[in-house]
């Protein structure tokens, strides 16, 4: 009788402990799911914060399709530039021996304000630089054509830093089930391809007009 006395005091200690630990274990839970959902930090964004239309888009720069989509959103920006805000975040496949380095380059231009200088050169030239045996050249001469400063080009494509905000983006992707590029979430909904994106688009745009 006397140890059942003791040990209800026991019991009641345990279910306390417990109790605080799975508070302080789903706190430490929702933060993490919580940091997951704002990590825009890895983003470059242009467009109207306030639009109906709101896009991240992974993208590796030396695929083909990517390059699509990126002038296809560049022709509904042009048409409606209220309509849209993209966020863009860094993708860059193992199977593309320069996609890598593209996006540093890309990141390396944002460093001096000029992201999205570079990245429209890279889509725009991609036909000509994908296929080279070694894209550097290539790479160095568009740095030229936007007016970066190359000596501090050289230090930021050397710091392992900027390769590391790259993969973080790319994390970013795998965490959302991101496989292949380009991936695009338009209002949270997820879009594979830019074949995809453009009927998207067609169907948005004209219900809108009717």
């Amino acid at each position: 009788m006397e140890m059942k006395r003791l040990s209800k005091p026991l019991v009641t200690i345990l279910i306390v402990c417990l109790s605080v630990a799975a508070v302080i274990g789903g706190k430490m839970i929702f933060a993490k799911s919580k940091s997951l959902k704002v990590a825009a930090h890895n983003a470059h964004s242009k467009g109207n914060p306030s639009a109906p239309l709101k896009i991240v888009e992974y993208i590796d720069f030396q695929c083909p399709a990517c390059a699509k989509g990126a002038k296809l959103l560049r022709e509904y920006f042009q048409k409606f530039p209220d309509q849209i805000y993209l966020e863009l975040k860094y993708f860059p496949l193992s199977a593309h021996r320069f996609g890598l380095e593209a996006a540093k380059y890309a990141e390396c231009a944002a460093q001096q304000n000029k992201f999205w200088q570079m990245h429209d050169l890279l889509i725009d030239r991609q036909e000509q630089w994908r296929d080279l045996s070694n894209a550097t050249a290539f790479f160095q001469i568009m740095a030229v054509e936007v007016d970066l400063n190359i000596s501090d080009l050289d230090r930021c494509l050397a710091d392992p830093k900027t390769e590391k905000f790259i993969q973080e983006a790319r994390l970013d992707g795998e965490v959302a089930k991101v496989s292949s590029t380009p991936s695009y979430f338009v209002n949270g909904e997820m879009i594979v391809g830019s074949k995809s994106l453009e009927e998207y688009f067609a169907q948005h745009f004209q219900s809108k007009a009717e």
